[in-house]
């Protein structure tokens, strides 16, 4: 029941994310909510489920959007892997971890990627996508991450969202 409600917040994210999120551009940028939902998920799940939602989600995103196949995969995977490292030791009840997980994390996305893409002989201006992309983008993540934090978070404790273990009748 979670992996297809997960996979549903997944997909429902990236039909919004390209319909309704459009209309919520500041300084023509968007918040990476595929970003912020797995940090999310790394955050209240730990390291193995947060890069599998990791994978899955940039994956997805490759496929949909993405100029090169995997690139997201790998950059979201290893993202949610090193969050999730920090899960049990987080203190989950406060706004401030996940605003911190999305500055760190969407920096960390747009280095990785502006540097694979310059890599890749697709050239790339580092001022300029720092200033007018990587900057307002952090800040909006680590403003939009408290909502989809709280949201998730309040999800996560339902009964239907709780892992059963085998043979257990709870």
């Amino acid at each position: 029941m979670r992996f297809y409600i997960v996979l549903s917040i997944i997909i429902v994210n990236f039909i919004l994310q390209s319909t309704i999120f459009q209309y919520f551009r500041i300084l023509g940028v968007l918040p990476n909510t595929a970003l912020l939902i797995v940090i999310v998920f790394s955050i209240l799940w730990g390291e193995k489920k947060g890069a599998v939602i990791g994978f899955i989600t940039g994956l997805l995103q490759d496929i949909l959007v993405g100029s090169f196949v995997g690139i997201n995969a790998l950059i979201y995977m290893l993202i949610a892997y090193n969050i999730g490292n920090f899960q049990k030791i987080l203190f989950k009840d406060t706004y401030l971890t996940p605003v911190f997980f999305a500055i760190i994390s969407t920096s960390i996305y747009h280095v990785s990627y502006y540097s694979v893409m310059y890599m890749t002989n697709n050239p790339v201006e580092f001022l300029i996508v720092f200033k007018n992309i990587v900057l307002p983008e952090t800040i909006y993540n680590g403003i939009v991450s408290v909502v989809i934090y709280r949201w998730i978070y309040n999800l996560t404790r339902k009964s239907y969202m709780k892992e059963k273990i085998r043979g257990s009748k709870c």
